[in-house]
């Protein structure tokens, strides 16, 4: 690789994070491989002071780059344009709340590097509701371990995180981007982008931390509501993508392995459901998606009446 390309390109995008950058941009200036990266900062029009306190790593350090929109933008579209500004072989996104390991980005740019098929890998992270600390204040406190990857899994739930890593290829070469219309779930859109041409890959160690607000000010429990849309229209685009494209050989296993799941009384496919979620138990999928599921398997089989009688269950449900 060319020494002037940078290995890892981290793309930063804020908005009224004033209180947070500062603390970002040191965390990554003590990562293990800071000079192989590029850090790229899309400032969305904010109402705060990022710019004055990043013109100083602006100055000290030749890999910062900042860029200031006149207008507020969904983070997609800042991500995106972060995205065309750079340069590396991969690309990260780093929130401004979040924080890693100093090897962080080394681990999850090796495993790349080690294993061509995969696309996009992610890694588990611990949780904290106090702000402003760094990864070793938070570490070996309440630790998120994320499912492997799996596609149907996947379909209803947003399985990488908030730190995952992936193929800079994926956007120049696969022309696949960040859909700008989406304000809160386009990371789990883009994900299921991904997903219908390369694999994933799930790292079952700790890399990073998320801090959940105590106060809800997290984007996805700002506007609940859009979130729950948001995922809903991305989980039925895709779900109904990924029944149309798959062998009819593939589609009949299916339905014989999911299938069974339908035979359920959905009040106790929800109370297991409910138990799962609050037990911290292993990802389920709820009866909604597996009725939908299941309904469009029985519809490419020409399976019609069978189709019609689980969605009339469901709905009488």
């Amino acid at each position: 690789m060319d020494n002037n390309i940078p290995l890892v390109s981290v793309i930063i995008a804020t908005y009224n994070s004033e209180m947070f950058i500062e603390g970002r941009l040191l965390d990554l200036i003590n990562q293990s491989i800071f000079d192989k990266t590029e850090i790229i900062i899309i400032d969305s029009g904010s109402e705060q002071n990022e710019q004055k306190i990043v013109m100083p790593f602006l100055t000290k350090y030749p890999n910062f780059k900042y860029f200031r929109t006149e207008e507020r933008e969904t983070i997609y579209k800042a991500w995106n344009r972060g995205i065309r500004l750079s340069k590396g072989q991969f690309i990260t996104n780093a929130n401004c709340d979040d924080r890693l390991d100093k090897d962080g980005l080394n681990v999850l740019s090796k495993y790349l590097l080690d294993n061509p098929h995969i696309a996009l890998v992610y890694a588990d992270q611990y949780l904290t509701d106090t702000p402003y600390l760094n990864y070793y204040q938070i570490k070996n406190k309440k630790l998120h371990k994320f499912p492997d990857f799996n596609r149907i899994l996947q379909l209803e739930y947003c399985l990488v995180g908030s730190q995952p890593m992936w193929r800079s290829s994926l956007h120049f070469k696969d022309n696949i981007w960040f859909d700008e219309k989406y304000e809160i779930c386009g990371d789990h859109e883009f994900e299921l982008n991904i997903s219908q041409y390369y694999d994933m890959s799930h790292l079952k160690i700790p890399l990073g931390s998320f801090y959940k607000s105590s106060k809800r000010e997290n984007k996805e429990y700002q506007d609940y509501n859009r979130t729950r849309s948001e995922g809903k229209e991305i989980s039925e685009l895709y779900t109904e993508k990924y029944i149309n494209n798959i062998p009819l050989d593939e589609l009949k296993r299916l339905k014989d392995d999911y299938g069974k799941w339908i035979i359920i009384p959905p009040a106790i496919a929800y109370t297991l459901k409910k138990i799962s979620s609050l037990t911290k138990g292993p990802y389920v999928l709820s009866f909604e998606f597996l009725y939908h599921f299941n309904s469009l398997i029985l519809l490419r089989l020409g399976e019609f009446e069978r189709a019609k009688v689980i969605c009339e269950k469901f709905l009488k449900y």
